[in-house]
């Protein structure tokens, strides 16, 4: 039996969504799942993920649509997915900002959900190798993961067909495919330790697609369970996510005739069929399987294989830069930057560990990562992006500004410290902190570590007039036999000098 994974992504702060619309969107789109799984698919699972700026709003504007999710969730039937506050681009803003973006969404769900939710949704799929510690640091347990990230990134004869070369398109999803397995581990198994205490499973462009076209009837029904079928592979033991994009196109056309028709006219247009359409889905789904939960997802038997990404991938083949490049993302992240270093170097030395500033502390953090919205930035040209989403950044901005202004005041008369911190290092010789793992677990680094850890491995030999106790010799020998051990082989060893 298959088993089958519908992770719903919910985010009012979508481009060209306006506050007005707010109401009328959760009810057309949001509502429609929650009644459609309880009153017509009752044996079918799901995951509903959602900001912690989507369920605040929902709670002032539907908090009856919103106890709707909370009674799914407690049934057993749905299980929630969370993301970060704002729907920021994670890999396009440092560490320390997505760590904060993902605690405030954590306090929105235990405010108004009562639980903080153990898995998380990375939006675009945007990586750096510290983006899962973001979510893993905040109490996430699982994180979706992108299959053609992954794939390009580890298995040359995949990436020399399906790399984009082209960082400055948006889309890569005309791009020739390479001729995946069906069965491929990597699309139906979990990753235990992405980072340590930290797992994920693989979401695919080869499968999500496929949902936008059938509820915008560009697509009939059967086509997309056909693709469904071809992808679901033989293994019984695995899973397949099936849906993994906007909750919004149940219910409505979402943002698409905007992304690729500039109509605006059309923008979340509601579909009164979408009740019906996502019944005869779910149960399409079910005659071929079961639905299960995310996290059930990512505790089957996982592959052994440690997850690598390489920096600035995203999700449809493309990368952080196409977020990162528009002409708003542009200006608005200058600002936010000179905001943010400007507090580093003359507010943040001053007031760390000093209760009396963590409540303003806190407040430039949440502006200042709302300020990173994507969807405000969003379409690139020849696209217009959204008046209302321009000045809700806007309005972030200026908030951070004021909130900074305040601090630089109370802590105008407080001397900076004369003490630097010390860095993190791996060991005395290497003095760059790259990972958490036990560096002797060499089958458990991932390429970048493996990379790292192969550096430091020379360091140490180097830093010991030529490795008297043979220690940096044997951690180089190690890393050579796990690069053979994974089949990267054929290259040259480079020698002593």
């Amino acid at each position: 039996m298959s088993h089958y994974i519908a992770i719903f992504h919910a985010n009012l702060n979508y481009a060209f969504l306006h506050e007005k619309d707010y109401e009328r969107v959760i009810r057309a789109s949001y509502e429609t799942i929650f009644d459609v799984f309880r009153e017509k698919c009752p044996k079918a699972k799901y995951v509903f993920e959602a900001s912690g700026y989507t369920i605040e709003q929902m709670a002032k504007k539907t908090p009856d649509v919103l106890q709707k999710l909370k009674d799914a969730v407690a049934s057993g039937q749905c299980e929630f997915m969370g993301a970060p506050y704002a729907h920021p681009i994670l890999a396009n803003m440092p560490e320390e900002d997505g760590r904060w973006s993902n605690e405030f969404a954590m306090r929105a769900y235990d405010q108004y959900l009562g639980f903080r939710p153990e898995s998380a949704w990375n939006p675009e799929c945007t990586w750096r190798q510290y983006v899962p510690r973001t979510f893993r640091d905040v109490g996430y347990k699982y994180l979706t993961l992108d299959y053609e990230s992954y794939m390009t990134s580890t298995h040359p004869e995949y990436g020399i067909i399906e790399r984009n070369r082209a960082r400055d398109i948006y889309w890569g999803g005309h791009l020739p495919e390479y001729p995946i397995d069906p069965d491929s581990k990597f699309l139906h198994r979990p990753f235990r330790d992405v980072v340590p205490g930290l797992g994920g499973l693989c979401r695919s462009d080869r499968l999500v697609g496929k949902y936008v076209s059938y509820f915008l009837g560009k697509i009939p029904l059967e086509e997309y369970l056909d693709n469904v079928r071809k992808w679901s592979g033989s293994d019984p033991k695995g899973a397949t996510v099936v849906i993994a994009d906007d909750a919004e196109y149940t219910g409505t056309t979402g943002y698409y005739y905007v992304k690729h028709y500039q109509d605006y006219s059309k923008s979340f247009a509601e579909d009164p069929t979408a009740a019906d359409k996502l019944v005869r889905l779910v149960n399409g789904l079910m005659e071929m399987g079961d639905m299960i939960t995310f996290k059930e997802g990512c505790e089957l038997e996982p592959v052994e294989e440690p997850f690598f990404t390489e920096d600035g991938f995203a999700w449809h083949r493309t990368y952080a830069d196409c977020w990162a490049g528009t002409p708003e993302a542009l200006r608005y992240q200058s600002q936010v930057a000179a905001l943010r270093y400007e507090f580093k170097d003359t507010v943040q030395p001053k007031v760390e560990g000093k209760e009396e500033f963590n409540d303003l502390v806190e407040q430039f953090w949440f502006h200042c990562t709302n300020s990173m919205n994507s969807d405000a930035c969003w379409p690139p040209p020849p696209g217009k992006t959204c008046d209302f989403n321009r000045e809700w950044v806007e309005t972030e901005l200026d908030r951070t500004q004021a909130v900074l202004a305040e601090l630089k005041k109370k802590t105008a008369e407080i001397p900076m410290p004369t003490e630097v911190p010390e860095w993190k290092v791996t060991n005395e010789y290497y003095d760059f902190w790259f990972t958490e793992k036990d560096l002797d677990d060499v089958a458990r680094l991932n390429l970048y570590e493996l990379q790292h850890a192969l550096y430091a491995a020379w360091r140490e030999f180097d830093a010991q007039e030529r490795d008297p106790d043979g220690s940096g010799q044997r951690k180089i020998d190690a890393i050579f036999a796990e690069y053979d051990r994974r089949g990267i082989t054929g290259f040259h060893r480079p020698g002593i000098d």
